[in-house]
């Protein structure tokens, strides 16, 4: 075989191989790169619910405000205030007419207690009861699920309104000795009949002692939300 034939159809490979090469490089063509923005996170709220809060507010219990020290009354607001600027409609709080998206709400009820409020979508998810002098996480909360079911959580005892309904007690808080894992006796404070989270029918209310001091009958035209912060709304008998 003529070697300059070989060498000459070697040749004609290579030139070959890099024309379609070539051709492959120019089809291949990267693509604009596209970027895509990347919402940050939310500020992560305090405890272990891992929510993510968009919105946080301080508010405080005016009418307790002579006995409340050592706190930022400054950039916190009482609930006089707070029922100017927030109302609530069918179960949802608004703020300046403009529905909540999610709100943690830090609320001094008086100098030993504070509620941690958490909101979603307008409406209350429940909150922790934060009680000085106890240990911390708490042993008190409520807590309410989609359906309306809502949970009170006390040390020794507990309650489950099932989509609002049902028979609440509710007692005066336990203290810690300070040393083991025991708490003072939960004494009955008061009780009664639970309608569409309306206080309906006789309510008992006790002392310290266990004995009644008072009882009351409500109907459902009176709307006595018993839920938090739904109940500051109310017209008769509002919570503080």
């Amino acid at each position: 075989m003529n070697p300059f034939q070989n060498e000459k159809n070697i040749l004609i490979v290579i030139i070959a191989f890099l024309i379609l090469s070539g051709i492959a490089q120019e089809k291949n063509i990267p693509q604009k790169l596209v970027s895509i923005s990347i919402s940050k996170p939310n500020k992560p709220a305090c405890g272990d619910s891992g929510t993510k809060f968009r919105k946080t507010d301080n508010w405080y219990n005016d009418k307790n405000k002579a006995t409340i020290i050592n706190y930022d009354f400054k950039h916190s607001k009482s609930l006089e205030v707070v029922k100017k600027l927030y109302t609530m409609k069918n179960g949802v709080l608004y703020y300046k007419k403009n529905k909540i998206d999610s709100l943690q709400i830090f609320y001094r009820l008086n100098e030993e207690i504070d509620y941690v409020i958490y909101i979603i979508k307008g409406k209350a998810t429940g909150y922790t009861i934060n009680v000085n002098n106890n240990p911390r996480p708490s042993m008190y909360s409520v807590s309410s699920n989609a359906q309306g079911d809502v949970r009170y959580d006390f040390i020794t005892q507990n309650v489950l309104l099932l989509q609002g309904n049902g028979i609440l007690k509710n007692y005066y808080y336990g203290e810690w000795n300070g040393k083991t894992q025991n708490y003072s006796k939960e004494i009955l404070k008061s009780e009664g009949e639970i309608k569409n989270n309306f206080k309906f029918g006789e309510w008992k209310y006790y002392n310290k002692e266990g004995k009644i001091d008072s009882t009351k009958i409500y109907t459902l035209k009176d709307s006595v939300d018993v839920r938090f912060p739904y109940c500051i709304f109310n017209k008769i008998e509002p919570c503080h």
